[in-house]
């Protein structure tokens, strides 16, 4: 009898150490709702503003990074292109306009986050006053990478 319990509380130690060393990898999800600065006003005094936002759910308690591309220009200045003519605007992680939501190189920033259920980021364009452009329909892509 002793012999059989020794054997069944080393199955049971070995088990639980076996158990113990796996590790469950968290599932996210990602959506975005693009940023709509809507008709422009090339002889507006005032920027063009608009709001979008970026969507993670994840079904374990993750922690990630969000970054956005440069789209058809570059981080200081992307564009909205229609053909060759282009308008200025950038995107920003923050209300004051303060902070270009980028990749985290050179001036740029990136927004982090943790969550076992979903969070909701905040992506502010902001477009500058008196671009004189042709009429017509401008638009970027801009790709969101998450890492977690």
């Amino acid at each position: 009898m002793r012999i059989t319990a020794h054997r069944f509380a080393r199955c049971v130690v070995a088990l639980s150490l076996m158990l113990g060393a796996s590790n469950a990898l968290a599932n996210c999800l990602v959506s975005a709702q693009g940023v709509s600065f809507g008709s422009y006003d090339s002889l507006s005094g005032a920027p063009s503003e608009s709001t979008g936002v970026v969507e993670v759910s994840c079904d374990a308690q993750t922690s990630y990074t969000l970054s956005l591309s440069p789209g058809a220009g570059v981080y200081t200045e992307r564009k909205m292109l229609n053909g060759e003519d282009a308008l200025i605007y950038n995107l920003y992680s923050d209300p004051s306009y303060s902070f270009i939501w980028g990749d985290g190189s050179g001036v740029t920033t990136t927004v982090s986050g943790a969550t076992a259920t979903t969070q909701l980021h905040d992506i502010y364009g902001r477009m500058p006053a008196g671009q004189d452009v042709a009429v017509g329909t401008y638009t970027d892509v801009i790709i969101v990478t998450v890492q977690f």
